[in-house]
Parts: C-alpha cells; structure tokens; sequence
C-alpha cells in the first residue's frame, strides 16, 4: 500500500509539473529565415524606451540580411515595469494566433499604454480573434512562457534591457551600422 502511495504521488507530482510548464515548451518567435547561421537573441521589455528603440532597428536590420541572421524574441521584463510582463503575456497569446512580431510593434509604439485593456484593444486592432485572445490573456497561460524566458535570462546573469546575444555571445551595442558590419563579418 505504502509503495502505491508513492507511485501516486510522483505520477500526480509529474502531472502537475507538466501542466506548469505546458506554455513554456515550443520554439521562440523567430524572425527572418530560420535555418539563417547566425541567432541573434534579444532580451526585451515592452515598457524599456531603449528596448523599442533597438527592436525596430534589429528588425529591419534582420529584415535585411534574411540569408545571415535569424532573430528570436526573449521576454526579460524589469520588475518596476507593472505593465511589462502582462503585456509578454499578451504578445505570447498573439503569437499563438499568428501575429508575435506585428503585436510587439504594436506594444512598443505604445509603451506607455499597456494596460490590459489597451492589450485586448491592441489584438483587435490586428484583426486576432478577439475571444480567443482575450481569454489566453485573462487565464494567464502564458505566465509560464514568460517566467521560462525571465529564469534563462537569470541564468544568463542580465541585469539590464536590452540584452543582445550573437550566436550565444552577449555583445555589447554600438549602434545598428557596427552591429551590421559585426553580422556580415560571421559569414
């Protein structure tokens, strides 16, 4: 009996581990061609006026150089930020309907208006199935994703937004034209 008791307990401990974690499994939003040999990882948070800045430039700057690079999104959303990890959910939740990188434009052309109201407004605006985003967003599925992405960047040992990584490497930003001349010299 005492050996079915334990059984129970690590199958149940099993299950619910899973279900913890469920939204922090699959592969990042990437943008450009991913089989490109270079990663670019970015640490972002949709609240860091440095973060909207530099997101724009790495995206045409990928944009550009399709055949080199590939971006992938990570969420690192700072602690004095309150509306930053809601607004991580949010873009995860877009992501799942197909527009990741058109709503975290959206959420960094309009940092300072991230309420979750605004969030749900932001999805209407880009055409997502409303029901369907509004209830990922308020169930908080997505809080796991973003948690992953937090701990990796713990991890990693960052303390500040944006945090750029090339190939596994943090580098330090220089400016978009030192950053391009960086890419094409890892050819």
């Amino acid at each position: 009996m005492k050996k079915f008791a334990y059984l129970f307990l690590f199958a149940f401990t099993l299950l619910i581990l899973s279900a913890c974690t469920e939204d922090n499994a699959g592969p990042r939003p990437v943008l450009g061609n991913p089989d490109a040999p270079v990663l670019v990882e970015e640490f972002s948070d949709f609240e860091c006026p440095a973060c909207a800045s530099l997101a724009s430039q790495l995206e045409d700057l990928i944009l550009r150089n399709t055949d080199l690079a590939r971006l992938e999104f990570h969420h690192f959303p700072l602690p004095y930020h309150q509306n930053a990890f809601k607004a991580a959910e949010a873009a995860e939740c877009a992501g799942d309907l197909g527009k990741f990188w058109e709503f975290t434009k959206k959420a960094f052309q309009n940092q300072k208006n991230l309420s979750v109201d605004n969030l749900k407004a932001f999805a209407g605006e880009l055409g997502l199935d409303q029901a369907v985003f509004d209830d990922c967003l308020d169930s908080g599925k997505k809080r796991y994703r973003v948690k992953g992405d937090i701990n990796e960047g713990r991890r990693r040992q960052l303390s500040y937004t944006p945090s750029i990584y090339v190939n596994g490497q943090l580098i330090q930003w220089n400016g978009i034209v030192q950053f391009e001349t960086y890419l094409k010299s890892l050819k």
